[in-house]
């Protein structure tokens, strides 16, 4: 699934404050792993800016490297915008954010992509959202949105012609239906077991026709400003 850069030039990671505010640059990160190692650098030089204790940057760089991982599994030749930045409610957002570009070939490769994870129980909470991706840019590429018998639809939410998954519902769903048998005790222990499901307070994908965005939050606590207590 070749994706076309929404930022064309490659930037070094820089920092920048306003009040309690930060923003990075953003970094072209790849599924061949290009951009990884710098953005990994810039994750901790951001927790250092922001003033996270030792503890905290490691949970950071968890969920940087949890976030790298699941782009080096997407179809061949993805390619996304990686920042970072704080905002007045959360100390910490990790974002990702591309444009696929889908052409016959690539739609006909994502379609038997799409099949077989029909048919396969992906692994982990990031797998699942590969899975999503993948599954979302499928269903609307072909004009529609996901089948409600789809398992990749759990945690999902449609708006129109947006496909969105949120780690919150599908938390919510789990816990909701943990009395229906022995395959939701085990997404329960998949999702006990997650480094990012553990450390993040939620997680947020949104897919758009070929418009594809993820964030993690984790409001951890800062030395500057009052940008929140760590939940």
């Amino acid at each position: 699934m070749p994706c076309r850069m929404i930022t064309r030039h490659r930037m070094l990671f820089q920092c920048f404050f306003r009040g309690d505010i930060m923003k990075t640059d953003k970094v072209i990160v790849s599924s061949n792993g290009s951009g990884m190692a710098d953005a990994l650098d810039e994750v901790e030089s951001f927790s250092l800016s922001m003033g996270f204790d030792e503890r905290n940057s490691r949970r950071t760089r968890l969920l940087a490297e949890e976030t790298m991982s699941m782009v080096r599994s997407i179809v061949e030749d993805f390619e996304a915008d990686f920042w970072m930045e704080s905002t007045e409610e959360c100390s910490c957002e990790l974002h990702l954010l591309a444009v696929a570009d889908m052409d016959y070939k690539k739609k006909q490769d994502l379609i038997i992509a799409s099949t077989r994870q029909r048919n396969e129980a992906s692994v982990g909470i990031m797998g699942k959202i590969k899975d999503f991706i993948e599954g979302s840019l499928f269903y609307l590429g072909r004009g529609g949105a996901m089948s409600s018998e789809d398992p990749r639809l759990v945690g999902c939410a449609t708006f129109a012609e947006i496909q969105m998954w949120t780690l919150h519902q599908y938390r919510d769903y789990l816990e909701q239906e943990q009395d229906e048998g022995e395959d939701m005790d085990a997404l329960l222990d998949e999702l006990e077991q997650s480094i990012v499901a553990n450390i993040a307070d939620d997680v947020r994908v949104s897919v758009k026709g070929n418009d594809i965005e993820l964030i993690i939050r984790k409001n951890f606590p800062v030395k500057h400003g009052e940008a929140g207590a760590e939940g």
